[in-house]
């Protein structure tokens, strides 16, 4: 052996010193992997399809063919055959709409609006306008069904409807008004 040889050991190993520092890292599932080929268990189409999505890869494209499946994908976006107009589904649905009045008597505000399920619960709900003494009236159109509403009055204090036909608890001690709609008549 010459000292060439010896000079070519030495390099090799301080090339490879700090791998035997530190562990080596294998890929996700690698473990599992090598232990079933060796009882000879094949892993599931599943595992190894999870294997591979675990695996990081690299994509090259080209900016030429970037360009055009760009371009593709804008020509299928703008060719693509657009829905119906809403429009019948609109008039249908406004026919089975149904005019709904509500009351409420509050004297001492300064306003009311209802609110409910068919308002997603906005405070801002629909404004009642006053009437006669202390009186509020509020016209919707709602759809057949039941409903659950309350008068918010100054814009804080939220109260059920004395006049209603029902109440139920709303879940947060309070209770709401239920409202019958019945469907429109032919």
């Amino acid at each position: 052996m010459t000292s060439h040889d010896h000079d070519d050991d030495r390099d090799m190993r301080a090339l490879f010193a700090p791998l035997r520092d530190e562990p080596a890292r294998l890929p996700p599932g690698f473990r599992t992997a090598l232990l079933a080929r060796l009882h000879g268990e094949r892993p599931s189409r599943l595992g190894r399809a999870w294997s591979w999505m675990a695996r990081p890869h690299t994509v090259r494209v080209r900016p030429a063919v970037a360009l055009a499946l760009a371009a593709a994908a804008v020509v299928a976006v703008l060719a693509r055959p657009t829905a119906p107009s809403p429009a019948p589904v609109v008039e249908r649905e406004a026919a089975l709409m149904v005019p709904v009045q509500l009351v409420f008597s509050a004297p001492a505000a300064a306003s009311v609006a209802v609110t409910g399920d068919f308002l997603d619960w906005d405070p801002a709900g629909v404004p009642m306008r006053p009437v006669g003494a202390g009186g509020w009236v509020a016209e919707l159109t709602l759809a057949p069904g039941v409903h659950h509403y309350v008068f918010v009055v100054d814009r804080a204090d939220w109260r059920p409807d004395p006049l209603a036909v029902a109440q139920v608890d709303d879940g947060f001690g309070q209770q709401n008004s239920v409202l019958l709609v019945a469907g429109p008549r032919s």
